[in-house]
């Protein structure tokens, strides 16, 4: 016998029954089509088994990485599906090599949301395909722990942290000996008690009662999806303001939301400012972090559309520096003392065949917040000073690698690479300009979008030989075919995958997203406000293209005389042409 789901939101579905729905809480009931069984998540631990069909229905990717841990084991089923109501693209699943063979799987809208249907020739556990859809939801580009087990006690698990963490009836438990993997910090609302030591870790786990304000899942709510443009006037933020992945996609249409901080949720503040929903807010929190609370005093004019797109990129990177899963888990390994690796390391890769221009390329690297690597300089015909380099970046690695003028451009670049050390590396130009936030930004747009590449666009173009600053309409915080090459952000062994650096003398950096993308690498374009391309007259660069061509009819949507930028740029008066 088969369920059915004639005149429902997911018409078109058929299941064998009998069908099991899983809902996250009873307010989920109502979905259910008549003749199937329904159960809460908490009620999973008490349903028993013999289901042919299971669909668990929740919100949208960030409900369901927050709540698959929460999914007890209900036995084989041949079916499996998972209905997103708020989500706004299907989910597709790569299957697990220890699987049953699939017979079909299905990934497209329904009349609410998105379903996916995964059809087994064998029975399959159910938990273990809902887990597997909750893993893959995200990309996969450092969404691990960090190194920090978290478990939870009398509590539901935080969002985005660990689709599988241990969910505890009694902090006690995490002293359990029969753990193999026992917790480094436990979070509860309960009191606080002692636990025991754990043979495993040597110590007790740490109990944590007062975490903090929950943190925003960034790979699910994020600025993917920001438009330059609106078509919905400022508004107040509404009481029951969802900010589910449908609700952020709408507000994208919205100029902005005006906000008193005083009577709103601030985890609802906090994901709208990780959204980049543009925020006038009046009041404070006492909960939201100080650096987010201090961009949002900020009154920019929203008629504005530069001044707008200023003021969400400053609050979304404060609200994922601050309230990030990443920033959360941080915060609670300092407190239990243990090592959190929050960020790959960054080795930053300049080559220059102009002296003239290394304190220049120096300073856009010594003003860069919030963000840690090495330089590798590769200097193309002439050698550096070492002593001058490291005064300029105190603190910092520095590896040289002169190369002679004759060796070819890419083979420079691939020594450079190879003398790096970091996970990731950043190529960078040694006549752009760079704002203090660059490689920071870089780095976030990596993670919560998961690509290969990140880059920023050559929105901001300086023609020095026109004396004029042109500002380019590229669409931002999207997958895109093409970045800036003085701002490409990759993984290591996604370049070395792709052979390195082509050995040419010129567009190296084409040649390299093309093989990347080739190789089925994803490349992400980020916010371009703070980076300036220069263009000095023909000659001065191994991109070799007219100054005109910046300003093709249809692409300009801005000019000014002489020098300018966004103020996410921070110019110094010492670099100004």
């Amino acid at each position: 016998m088969s369920m059915s789901f004639s005149g429902h939101p997911l018409d078109g579905f058929t299941s064998p029954e009998p069908l099991l729905v899983i809902g996250d809480d009873a307010s989920a009931a109502d979905l259910a089509p008549a003749g199937a069984t329904f159960t809460t998540l908490a009620g999973t631990t008490d349903i028993g088994r013999g289901w042919k069909s299971v669909l668990w229905t929740t919100a949208d990717r960030a409900s369901l990485r927050r709540n698959a841990s929460r999914i007890s084991r209900v036995g084989q089923t041949r079916v499996v599906a998972l209905w997103l109501t708020d989500a706004t693209e299907p989910l597709v699943v790569v299957p697990r090599p220890e699987w049953p063979a699939l017979t079909s799987l299905m990934a497209r809208e329904a009349g609410r949301g998105v379903l996916t249907v995964l059809r087994f020739a064998q029975p399959v556990g159910a938990h273990v395909v809902l887990t597997e859809l909750a893993r893959q939801a995200v990309p996969g580009v450092d969404t691990a722990h960090g190194g920090v087990v978290v478990a939870y006690a009398g509590r539901e698990p935080a969002a985005g942290l660990d689709v599988r963490t241990q969910l505890l009836s009694d902090p006690a438990e995490a002293a359990d000996e029969e753990v193999v993997v026992p917790a480094d910090v436990v979070v509860t609302d309960g009191a606080l008690q002692e636990i025991p030591v754990h043979h495993v870790i040597d110590r007790a786990p740490t109990l944590v009662t007062d975490p903090g304000l929950e943190p925003v899942d960034e790979m699910v709510v994020n600025p993917r999806g920001w438009r330059k443009e609106w078509t919905e006037p400022v508004r107040d933020l509404a009481p029951d303001q969802a900010v589910t992945e449908a609700a952020i996609a709408a507000l994208r249409d919205v100029q902005g939301l005006r906000v008193d901080l005083t009577t709103a949720d601030p985890c609802v503040v906090a994901r709208l400012a990780a959204a980049g929903v543009p925020l006038l807010t009046s009041g404070a929190s006492p909960v939201l972090g100080t650096t987010l609370q201090h961009a949002l005093e900020a009154q920019p004019d929203l008629d504005d559309a530069l001044a707008r797109e200023e003021h969400s990129v400053t609050v979304r990177r404060a609200a994922l520096l601050e309230h990030s899963t990443v920033a959360w888990r941080g915060r609670l390994a300092a407190r239990a003392g243990v090592r959190h690796v929050a960020r790959p390391q960054v080795s930053v890769l300049l080559t220059t065949m102009r002296p003239h221009q290394l304190d220049f390329a120096l300073r856009q690297l010594a003003r860069q917040r919030d963000a840690d690597f090495e330089l590798v300089l590769a200097t193309h015909g002439w050698e550096a000073d070492e002593a001058q380099v490291r005064a300029a970046l105190p603190g910092r690695e520095v590896v040289l690698v002169p190369r002679g003028t004759d060796t070819f451009f890419g083979y420079v670049l691939n020594d450079a690479f190879e003398a790096a050390s970091g996970d990731v590396l950043l190529k960078v130009d040694d006549d752009d300009w760079y704002g203090p936030h660059a490689v920071v930004d870089l780095l976030l747009a990596r993670r919560y979008s998961g690509a290969d590449v990140v880059g920023m666009p050559s929105e901001f173009v300086h023609l020095a030989e026109l004396g004029i600053t042109t500002r380019r309409n590229h669409p931002t915080e999207i997958f895109n075919r093409f970045v800036a090459g003085g701002t490409i952000m990759a993984d290591r062994e996604v370049v070395r995958s792709v052979g390195g650096f082509r050995p040419v003398r010129r567009f190296v950096d084409a040649q390299l997203l093309s093989g990347i993308e080739a190789a089925g690498g994803r490349i992400y374009r980020t916010h371009g406000l703070g980076y300036v391309l220069r263009r000095l007259a023909s000659g001065h660069h191994t991109w070799q293209v007219e100054a005109d061509s910046f300003r093709k009819e249809g692409i300009v949507d801005r000019e000014w005389t002489g020098f300018h930028a966004s103020r996410e740029l921070e110019a110094d008066e010492r670099d100004l042409p």
